[in-house]
């Protein structure tokens, strides 16, 4: 973690790994249907410049995600290890008021994976736009709440908006929790980890 204008908010490799964990189901189902359109080149019949020419074509994009998406996985479980850590330095607040987010991670599902089902893998074209638009949209990703709305997220944890009292100011932000009933004037600990974006836990009584 890191600090900057006195807000905490994740090191650059950890949104990285964020980003990546989220997109993890969409990039395991493009390196099946990629290796299942061209099932019929995987075939070695020894070295040269145009095998891996075809390698690259039909086969290099799923090695790139195979590659970040195992990078992602563990850097995923080590940012929520080390936040959990963290999260013992977090501010107590009471909850004055929540709204369940969940469902966002099934518009996010909706939205941003779904539509690749629908593509070819088998040509440059094809291959190099959709890493440039997930360039663009890991840009926008790390600015937003988005990093949040992981469906890996929304299995362990449950994702909530909410309004709080820290020294009798109120302030809200959303938060990530493994409290999936958590209710009002309930106390919790947050620990920052972005602008307005929290790790929550329940505060020992």
């Amino acid at each position: 973690m890191k600090e900057k204008s006195k807000i905490n908010t994740l090191h650059k490799m950890a949104q990285f790994v964020m980003f990546v964990s989220s997109y993890l189901p969409l990039f395991i189902l493009i390196v099946f249907k990629q290796m299942s359109d061209n099932s019929d080149f995987l075939t070695f019949e020894g070295l040269s410049w145009s095998g891996l020419r075809i390698f690259t074509l039909k086969f290099g994009l799923s090695t790139i995600l195979i590659t970040i998406s195992i990078i992602g996985f563990i850097g995923y479980k080590l940012t929520l290890k080390n936040i959990e850590k963290n999260s013992e330095n977090g501010v107590p607040v009471t909850v004055k008021d929540v709204k369940n987010k969940n469902s966002e991670a099934i518009g996010y599902i909706a939205t941003y994976i779904i539509p690749f089902l629908f593509q070819k893998f088998d040509g440059w074209y094809e291959c190099l736009s959709v890493l440039f638009l997930m360039t663009i949209i890991y840009r926008i990703y790390i600015h937003s709440s988005l990093i949040l709305i992981n469906p890996l997220l929304s299995v362990r944890f449950a994702i909530y908006e909410i309004e709080y009292s820290e020294n009798d100011k109120i302030k809200n932000g959303m938060i990530i929790s493994r409290n999936k009933s958590l209710q009002e004037e309930e106390k919790i600990k947050i620990y920052e980890i972005g602008h307005k974006l929290f790790f929550a836990k329940r505060l020992k009584q």
